[in-house]
């Protein structure tokens, strides 16, 4: 049976707060054991060792704030969003984060833009870091801010990686409509996709923000695993076809440098970075 937190005030004392308590067990053992399948109702209610009906109603309170997400077809419970937003107030924490940090300081450095670095939660890209550069074109984006996959180029990075069918699976049929240069099909997003495998970084063009373009890159851990993206942003006038090409150079670089500090051996981009500037 799981067993409900404690708490502690100043003086020491422990005290239990059962509802509390009890949401946060049933928030762990979800993170725990549905790490990849997801859970049930009924594991849940054995591992809880109470009343079902107390337990859907935990479940559903943490589906509803969305700290949970729930399949209807498998008819299973998985950590949803809300996590991933939360721990972008505490960072420091995520080894991603500090071993691409040196990286991206460099290349906002470089570049004089804004520099992201992002990782896919669901449907979405979770902006775990940022490093604005000098410039006085500051972007609006903030630490835990998540953005569609299907209209970033870090979204869209990351997604280049997998089948079509796991992209389908993952942005879903409905591609709402950002902007007027917003992808809205999956036809098209495909196809988009494809020219991303091929050159090897993808672009945000006025998709998911009017005005902002930005440049992108997957980053790979050592079993090959796509991890996330690395991104440079800036008004789109400045994406210019010449310039494109010395942003996907450097930005490319920069994941690659990231990815073999945590343990890539492989190239993962379509030319010789190593030459390219």
């Amino acid at each position: 049976m799981l067993q409900g937190a404690c708490l502690m005030d100043k003086t020491g004392t422990t005290y239990a707060s059962s509802t509390l308590a009890s949401g946060l067990a049933v928030l762990e053992f979800v993170a725990l054991v549905g790490q990849k399948k997801g859970v049930t109702l009924q594991e849940v209610t054995k591992a809880m060792g109470t009343h079902r009906s107390n337990v859907y109603r935990y479940l559903r309170t943490l589906v509803d704030s969305g700290w949970l997400v729930y399949d209807s077809e498998t008819f299973r419970y998985r950590i949803g969003r809300k996590p991933m937003q939360v721990a972008g107030e505490s960072l420091q924490q995520w080894d991603l984060r500090d071993i691409a940090r040196p990286f991206l300081e460099e290349l906002a450095h470089e570049t004089c833009l804004a520099v992201h670095l992002g990782v896919m939660s669901d449907s979405t890209i979770v902006y775990l870091d940022k490093v604005e550069s000098d410039s006085p074109i500051q972007m609006r984006s903030r630490l835990g801010m998540t953005a569609p996959l299907y209209c970033t180029a870090m979204g869209k990075a990351m997604l280049a990686v997998y089948s079509q069918l796991r992209v389908s699976t993952l942005v879903g049929k409905d591609l709402p409509k950002r902007t007027k240069n917003t992808i809205t099909t999956l036809d098209a997003l495909h196809e988009n996709l494809n020219r991303v495998r091929e050159r090897g970084y993808s672009l945000d063009e006025e998709e998911n923000e009017e005005g902002i373009g930005c440049v992108a890159a997957a980053i790979y851990d050592y079993e090959d695993n796509v991890v996330g993206a690395v991104s440079l942003s800036t008004l789109i006038h400045y994406l210019t076809p010449g310039n494109v090409d010395q942003f996907a150079k450097r930005v490319m670089t920069t994941a690659r440098r990231i990815s073999q500090s945590l343990g890539c051996h492989h190239n993962h981009w379509s030319i010789d970075i190593e030459r390219s500037y």
